[in-house]
């Protein structure tokens, strides 16, 4: 049981709160706010708020902390604080009960050995280079709890001066980064950046994908369990830098829920000799893509990212996942660096110009394809005025779009429903004990009607 006296600053819910009521009233109220704009039938809004204390808790796999003098004494023992309102305000403890367990592990390791002194003399701690201008400290981990965490101690002043310091700094660090069983170690200070455990630093990660016989529904999990030979696994290399999920459990309850109405789409929609083409905007380094590739729902996908580092992940995904032209059983994915919202203009512009591009392999072939189904999963902010225009005038005739911004998604919900019919959406808990919610939504094109 998590200790009442941990502070989360910042967080609506503390650890003496009922997080599970919590989740259910903020997600009442988002079902509210959606219900409200007259477009959906209420009884066509799924929740998945928290079930249990522990659902509320041990979820964030990236957390960032200052680093501060707890015992008030001149070079004295270092504990993790949090600002809010531009205030640092102490965990009071050496863990955050909000991370996934592997941060709690290393978090605890790392406080320690950064307190901890020599045998010989107890006011010499045992990695000065390390603590000495050390402002703060960061962990990222992944969505599984066995696999890696990459920890940055970040320093407000140069963390070497010489070759020789250097070097001492080094060693000091690769001891840290095996003691307190940290996958990378990077410390980084202006315009100076050193990495010790696995370099380049990036996070590992696995899901595996089961296609029930007694649902004939799609189901995603983390573990695997042992003789478990239906399992398909999907892996994902992921920049430790750049965005992704924060929760593996709302990612996973989005991503069963996609795997499934892209399941039905397909079934009910478009028969075996029917094209069907996905395509995503704002794909990060593919965590959806990868599974709905390795699924083979579609005929082709295509990717649209802006970070260059999330491009270049994705592409690593995808050929490590097997899902090029090669694997008749996974859809090949196409990945294209570039901004949705010029993305949205040219095909717009293609569209009207009414040219073939033979080229597969360009973006201009692409950009003049027809697609049957776009993903979107666009930041708090919502989406692009051209990405919404392309979903109204474009080929699409179903939309999945994932929200994690609510006063966005109603903007671009209102937006869309001149061309789509919202069929249903599921709400889950994207941060508990937070106001922060998923949101999963389904739209179909209108039919026209036709007058007489």
């Amino acid at each position: 049981m998590e200790s009442s006296t941990i502070s989360l600053p910042g967080y609506e819910c503390q650890l003496k709160d009922d997080g599970v009521a919590h989740s259910r009233i903020k997600i009442d109220s988002a079902t509210k706010d959606l219900a409200s704009l007259g477009y959906i039938d209420r009884k066509n809004i799924h929740q998945l708020p928290c079930r249990s204390h522990d659902e509320t808790i041990r979820y964030r796999n990236n957390c960032a902390f200052q680093m501060i003098i707890i015992d008030g004494k001149r070079d004295g023992l270092l504990g993790y604080a949090m600002r809010s309102e531009q205030i640092a305000i102490p965990l009071n403890g050496d863990y955050f009960p909000i991370a996934t367990r592997r941060i709690q592990q290393v978090m605890k390791l790392t406080a320690k050995n950064l307190n901890a002194t020599t045998t010989d003399d107890k006011r010499v701690f045992r990695f000065p280079l390390l603590r000495t201008h050390l402002s703060s400290v960061s962990f990222v981990s992944s969505w599984n709890d066995t696999m890696d965490c990459i920890v940055t101690l970040n320093y407000c002043l140069p963390i070497y001066v010489d070759n020789d310091n250097k070097a001492e700094l080094l060693s000091q660090a690769e001891i840290l980064c095996t003691e307190c069983q940290i996958t990378s170690l990077i410390l980084r200070s202006k315009k100076k950046m050193e990495v010790v455990g696995r370099a380049p630093p990036y996070i590992n990660d696995t899901l595996y994908l089961n296609r029930s016989s007694d649902d004939d529904k799609i189901h995603v999990q983390m573990e695997r369990q042992e003789n478990d030979t239906l399992l398909v696994p999907v892996y994902y290399r992921k920049p430790q830098d750049a965005f992704q999920h924060p929760n593996g459990n709302t990612m996973i309850q989005a991503l069963q829920w996609m795997l499934n109405k892209l399941q039905t789409i397909r079934a009910s929609d478009y028969s075996n000799d029917q094209t069907m083409n996905l395509l995503e905007m704002y794909c990060g380094a593919g965590a959806h893509t990868i599974p709905i590739a390795v699924a083979g729902l579609f005929d082709n996908i295509v990717t649209v990212e802006l970070d260059q580092r999330l491009v270049e992940a994705c592409q690593v995904n995808t050929t490590t996942n097997g899902c090029c032209d090669g694997d008749k059983t996974r859809t090949p994915v196409h990945v294209f660096a570039g901004d949705a919202g010029e993305w949205a203009s040219r095909c717009l512009s293609w569209k009207q110009k009414h040219i073939c591009i033979p080229d597969v392999s360009s973006k201009q072939y692409w950009q003049s394809t027809s697609f049957q189904v776009l993903l979107v999963d666009p930041p708090r902010a919502g989406l692009d005025r051209n990405v919404c225009h392309l979903a109204s005038h474009g080929s699409f005739e179903h939309i999945i779009y994932i929200s994690c911004g609510r006063q966005a998604l109603l903007k671009d919900l209102k937006e869309l429903s001149h061309a789509f019919d919202i069929l249903d959406c599921t709400i889950t808990d994207l941060f508990p004990r937070t106001s922060s919610v998923e949101t999963l939504v389904h739209l179909r094109r209108k039919k026209m009607s036709i007058s007489n």
